[in-house]
């Protein structure tokens, strides 16, 4: 029985763990961690390269956000309440485009940035202080 429970315990893969700290300094700074509850993560890769698209209702107003491999794009669609489309993407090859917002849209392309990999994560959000919605690819 002790062998049998020896070579089982031999056989797991372990993970490495990383300490607070460590995990705190690999995430993104300033980049929101809210998925939104329509843009889950696809297993296959094929249905992940789609473009992705969420809408934010807000006071009234509605705002959509596509993310796809190649850009990403908030715009307001509906109403007339206060706030801005606001955008920032991160691509596979560790590029940030940072904050950027319009007063109706605002959006990356990466047809613009050659080089800089495709869009891996996009968060969308209609105003400055609110958690942004989350699209991974």
């Amino acid at each position: 029985m002790k062998k049998l429970l020896i070579a089982a315990v031999a056989s797991v893969a372990f993970a490495p763990v990383l300490s607070a700290s460590a995990q705190a300094t690999t995430a993104p700074a300033a980049a929101p961690v809210v998925q939104a509850p329509h843009a889950s993560v696809e297993t296959d890769t094929a249905k992940a390269a789609h473009t992705k698209v969420i809408f934010i209702r807000r006071s009234g107003c509605t705002w959509i956000a596509k993310s796809s491999h190649n850009g990403a794009h908030t715009r307001k669609i509906q109403g007339s309440c206060e706030g801005h489309s606001w955008i920032y993407v991160q691509t596979t090859t560790g590029w940030k485009s940072g904050w950027r917002h319009g007063r109706f849209s605002a959006g990356v392309s990466m047809y613009e940035r050659k080089g800089m990999g495709k869009v891996k994560y996009s968060w969308h959000k209609t105003r400055r202080n609110e958690t942004a919605r989350l699209i991974r690819h």
